[in-house]
């Protein structure tokens, strides 16, 4: 029987974005605009769900792990924005709808997506009902999680260059696992997790990235554009190196390293911060067990 994730937390985390977003155009109603395309169209928000349902399986959510949560959700939906350009993917559809550079300009997308980390990294700065050690601290656990030894040196690897396993692994962990580590991490500060259990959290942000991650590339091949509401084959069209775990093995042995990879989540859902039925649901929710290729 399949369960259910309550809706409460999604409304939450929705809400709260939208008030944010209500001064992203102040200056210039066109940038606000882009900003709110890429921020506010329907997704999964599973980054910032996950954060939210691991904070209740640990005593509760707080407007601080909200704000955190927010700030991991605009700068995915930043990396996003970016991924879908002309010169990343070339892909025009994100999440049902034209891709943000298709509807507001590339110009307008770069800045947007420029626009919404910062704004993101200010959220984090003011974080309700956190101190400022805390504060600083998350500022600095997201900013890492960007930058050259982050989503950007993933981006980059994945663009460019040639593939192995272990090379895409580690394009895995930076291009993906690293928005769920930096996540989990900023919940392991606010909630004062000891020092065992924080790396826990890391241990399965880095595995569920890898999961992740396996199970977009199969979709990529085997998935359905319009239930996905993204392009599809970008990777084999895509020019350069070929991209994802399909540029290393077969998609009948990616299926089955996604199926194991799968399962070993599942194991580590035994740590006591993550044994919650709710996260289990969201899990099985955006990565059945089957990999359907």
């Amino acid at each position: 029987m399949r369960r259910d994730v309550n809706p409460i937390h999604a409304t939450l985390l929705q809400t709260r974005l939208e008030e944010i977003a209500q001064g992203f155009g102040a200056v210039s109603q066109p940038l606000g605009a882009a900003m709110s395309h890429g921020a506010l169209s329907s997704g999964k928000r599973f980054r910032g769900m996950l954060m939210l349902l691991a904070a209740e399986a640990s005593g509760g959510v707080c407007d601080t792990i909200v704000d955190a949560a927010c700030a991991v959700e605009m700068v995915h939906a930043a990396s996003l924005i970016f991924d879908d350009l002309p010169c990343m993917d070339d892909a025009g559809l994100r999440r049902g709808q034209p891709a943000t550079h298709v509807a507001h300009g590339e110009s307008r997308a770069v800045l947007g997506g420029i626009a919404l980390i910062t704004e993101a990294m200010a959220l984090l700065a003011g974080a309700r009902g956190a101190s400022g050690t805390v504060r600083a601290q998350l500022v600095r656990i997201l900013s890492r999680s960007l930058g050259p030894q982050g989503l950007c040196a993933g981006q980059d690897l994945d663009l460019h260059a040639a593939k192995n396993g272990a090379g895409v692994e580690q394009e895995q962990d930076l291009k993906t696992g690293v928005l769920f580590i930096a996540g989990l991490e900023m919940l392991a500060v606010i909630k004062e997790f000891d020092a065992e259990e924080q790396t826990q959290m890391i241990d399965f942000g880095r595995q569920l990235g890898r999961v992740f991650q396996s199970y977009d590339d199969l979709l990529d091949v085997v998935g359905d554009q319009a239930a996905l509401g993204k392009d599809t084959g970008r990777d084999a069209a895509a020019p350069g190196p070929r991209r994802g775990l399909l540029a290393v093995s077969d998609l009948q042995n990616v299926s089955r390293h996604y199926e194991a990879s799968r399962a070993q989540l599942d194991a580590m859902l035994r740590s006591k911060r993550l044994q919650a039925p709710e996260i289990a649901a969201l899990l099985e929710r955006v990565l059945p067990y089957a990999a359907r290729a």
